[in-house]
């Protein structure tokens, strides 16, 4: 009967299951090139009224091959955007006939198509005359766009293993064309990319936006396959990584080639790190890149869901997942924002986050993401413990060359939601005291005891601000706890919770030898869901604990429904709860406790982390929540 309560318990704690996923794409996203070239099998009338100009429109009709020929020629001759682009569109239509009966013909023609249409964005000789206002500049990119997609369709569908340091060939006209594939500037390595697949192969759902910029490039998701003994930075990887890159190529020019120079040369295949590179050529012009397909196709495959059940009801068999994780390699010089999930939860609960705040620049340019996972069942104390000792591990794990620490690890920014906002809480805070006087008013230092049960005590009780921590952000924090954890909700879903209680074990250990300090038997350490009642003891005890002196706090509080400001709740923390003085700003957004996916509320993490660079900002102005019904 108690299980039967649990998915009601947890859906009235604001906590739903994440529903990020992909699936086999249905072939309508919208992809500039796919929609524009979809349809394009036979020439548009800017391109016929070339055909005309030459006087080739009688023999378009019964031999398109030799009017490709012939306005090659003329083009060669004497370069025009208009010609360059009929060619890149006759190329296109042809490889279009060409492809059921005659595959390498038609693969001939998509190479064609690549270097008609970069020469017409890009040659030198047509650069007084082209217009990036003429639509066909866009159309240009589609046709670029559409060929190299056919193209990578075809060897992937052959078999191919594309790769960086690899290469791979197919057959065109009378040949083999053979493509070497490179990793262009990226902190992944070679060995990182274990497959290459197409981004648009997949729609994503779970997802309010999708980040994608439009240029020239095919999206790509690159996937990172398990280690089977990670070491060093790689412990901070989860065991499989989708990360986006974008398919480039520079193609040899029909216009300063000859006849015949493209054939049989070797063609390199860039892969691009869309969030290293943003520009290709001159004049600089977008990579095209999907940041949320990769990131969806990720967290997709992970099993986080069945991981939020276990941390929560049987930590001990998920204590060993624990830890910080990246989502790309650590990058010098950019600051770590890291992300702690709150009860019942899982790293999935930032996905939206992450996704939206990449759209900017900026923030792909001065910031890493990290996720903090941990099982939630376990006591606060032993949580926040976890938090700082990882925190510390990575900080030594990533420093410079000649161990120097990276300046930029010194500006980290915590986001924590509900309870990961009072692990935050304990990385920015002194606790002195506090903690252990929850035991014994004998200070710690004057207990006596085995020296290993004595450290793991000292772990567990004593916090200090770390000196990497600048910033904290709260997201529906319960810094004095939820009724709902002493109420049905919160009795069901503790009373399911199956945890060694370690801390009182340790301490038991000690009453031998300091009778005078500590009663006969310790009770049980409160769980963590216990620890959110209004009236426990530990979470008085890390309300009270001062905050860092050099460390700036935000607040961000949802609210349910219109009310006073002293009565509005998420639906599961009062704003009584939430609210802590001392902050530098405070937001409510319309939400309900799942705060961290509203839209306000990333625009005001997207206006903190812009703050936190010294940049100008503007307070983010949520609309007013509806009126009651008849007001």
């Amino acid at each position: 009967m108690i299980v039967a309560h649990l998915p009601i318990a947890l859906a009235l704690l604001g906590l739903p299951p994440a529903d990020v996923a992909v699936s086999p794409s249905r072939g309508d996203r919208p992809l500039s090139y796919q929609k524009t070239l979809g349809g394009l099998d036979r020439p548009s009338e800017r391109t016929l009224d070339t055909i005309k100009r030459y006087a080739f429109e009688t023999r378009f009709r019964r031999d398109p091959a030799s009017v490709i020929a012939g306005l090659d020629q003329q083009v060669r001759a004497n370069p025009e955007p208009d010609v360059v682009y009929a060619l890149a569109e006759l190329s296109w239509v042809e490889s279009r006939r060409l492809e059921r009966r005659h595959k390498p013909e038609s693969i001939e023609r998509l190479i064609d198509v690549l270097s008609y249409a970069h020469d017409y964005l890009f040659a030198t000789e047509l650069a007084n005359a082209r217009q990036p206002s003429d639509p066909r500049y866009r159309l240009a990119c589609d046709l670029y766009n559409g060929a190299l997609d056919r193209l990578l369709r075809e060897a992937l569908a052959n078999g191919a293993k594309i790769g960086p340091d690899g290469e791979f060939s197919l057959k065109a006209r009378g040949r083999e064309q053979v493509f070497k594939v490179a990793l262009k500037d990226s902190p992944w390595a070679a060995g990182d990319v274990n497959q290459i697949i197409l981004a648009s192969s997949f729609d994503v759902s779970g997802l309010p936006m999708m980040n994608y910029q439009y240029g020239l490039g095919v999206p790509l998701i690159a996937v990172r396959g398990p280690r089977k003994k990670p070491e060093g930075a790689e412990r901070f990887y989860p065991p499989e990584m989708a990360f986006p890159l974008t398919a480039f190529i520079v193609p040899p020019s029909k216009l300063r080639d000859g006849p015949k120079g493209d054939e049989g040369r070797e063609l390199t295949l860039e892969l691009v790190d869309p969030l290293r590179t943003r520009t290709v050529g001159s004049p600089p012009m977008p990579i095209e890149s999907d940041l949320t397909t990769p990131l969806a196709y990720m967290w997709s495959r992970t099993d986080l869901n069945r991981y939020r059940w276990t941390g929560l009801l049987r930590p001990g068999n998920a204590a060993d997942r624990a830890g910080l994780m990246l989502i790309r390699p650590y990058e010098p010089g950019k600051i770590p924002v890291v992300m702690v999930h709150g009860l019942a939860s899982s790293p999935l609960a930032w996905v939206a986050m992450v996704n939206d705040l990449l759209l900017d620049p900026r923030i792909q340019e001065h910031y890493q993401f990290m996720l903090y996972m941990y099982p939630t069942g376990i006591p606060i104390p032993i949580a926040a413990a976890g938090l700082r000792e990882t925190l510390q591990q990575a900080e030594q794990t990533f420093r410079l060359d000649g161990g120097k620490p990276d300046p930029a690890y010194s500006k980290m920014v915590l986001l924590g939601h509900s309870m990961g906002g009072l692990l935050s809480h304990a990385m920015a805070a002194d606790s002195d005291q506090k903690f252990w006087e929850l035991n014994t008013y004998i200070p710690f230092p004057q207990i006596k005891g085995p020296p290993d049960v004595l450290e793991e005590l000292q772990r567990y009780m004593f916090f200090t601000a770390q000196p990497f921590v600048e910033r904290v952000v709260y997201l529906g924090v319960p810094h004095r706890g939820s009724d709902l954890s002493r109420g049905m909700v919160g009795r069901v879903s503790s009373n399911l919770i199956s945890a060694d209680d370690h801390v009182s074990g340790l301490l038991n250990r000690l009453v031998r030898e300091n009778p005078e300090a500590f009663p006969k038997r310790f009770r049980r350490v409160p769980t963590s869901i216990e620890t959110l009642d209004p009236e426990s003891p530990y979470l008085k005890a890390l309300l009270a604990m001062k905050p860092g002196a050099n460390v700036t706090f935000h607040s961000i509080i949802g609210s349910e429904r219109p009310e006073g400001k002293e009565n509005t709740t998420d639906g599961v923390v009062h704003y009584r709860s939430s609210h802590v003085d001392g902050v530098k700003s405070e937001l409510i957004v319309q939400s309900n406790h799942g705060v961290q996916t509203n839209p306000y509320a990333i625009m005001e993490v997207h206006r903190i982390l812009l703050e936190h660079l010294g940049l100008n900002t503007q307070a983010v102005a949520p609309p007013p929540p509806p009126g009651r019904p008849g007001e």
